[in-house]
């Protein structure tokens, strides 16, 4: 049996699905108040063609909308602004987040073109990051291509899900940074200074902003 499979046939049957709910609680105020109105979620899907849309970032947006997924250590998770005007870490013990209409999803969306149970973000250990589509009416769309079942996402791709856009980054790699000077260390974090600006051109020039290896 396939994932598609098996992921919809969890979608299908609501009381046994293996996704963790996202409950109104977490929502805006805002949002609250919209998710409150059953008739939304349960409604029919509105039909739009993608195909023939500009897939294109709107200008008129205040802020770029995203999902990252982070690979740490042992850990993954996902971070996104979707759901309201801040971002949020959004962990799942089976690393796959639903996407939908419907306010049970991880990502809950208010958008009437997506359907209850649109999509699914997948991390498949040791492969990557997937965007599964579980069969939507209006369709999934990486980089302007339709998704047929799954694709796999590269950092960077441009997605779009209904009438949503959004950029996926993928963060699989870390680094520690060598510690500042405490001088530097010091001009930058005294908050009694009466300069509006730091003049760094008084420290000796032996003196670099980094703490020199030993």
């Amino acid at each position: 049996m396939t994932i598609e499979s098996n992921l919809l046939d969890s979608v299908n049957a609501p009381e046994q699905s293996p996704f963790t709910e996202c409950p109104t609680s977490n929502l805006a105020p805002q949002a609250e108040e919209f998710w409150s109105d059953d008739a939304f979620a349960k409604g029919p899907t509105v039909s739009i063609d993608l195909e023939k849309e500009p897939f294109a970032i709107s200008s008129s947006s205040k802020s770029l909308q995203y999902i990252q997924g982070v690979l740490q250590s042992d850990q993954v998770y996902i971070v996104t602004n979707l759901m309201g005007d801040h971002s949020q870490t959004l962990r799942q013990p089976q690393t796959a987040w639903t996407i939908g209409r419907n306010r049970a999803a991880a990502l809950p969306l208010q958008d009437r073109s997506l359907s209850r149970r649109h999509a699914v973000l997948l991390y498949v250990a040791g492969d990557g990051f997937y965007l599964v589509d579980l069969n939507s009416m209006n369709g999934s769309y990486v980089n302007e291509q339709r998704v047929q079942q799954r694709q796999r996402l590269q950092d960077g791709d441009r997605i779009r899900i209904g009438a949503t856009e959004f950029t996926f980054f993928l963060s699989a790699e870390a680094r520690l940074l060598e510690p500042l000077h405490p001088e530097v260390l010091a001009r930058l974090t005294n908050t009694e200074s009466r300069q509006s600006y730091i003049d760094f051109s008084e420290l000796n020039e032996e003196i670099s902003f980094n703490v020199p290896k030993r």
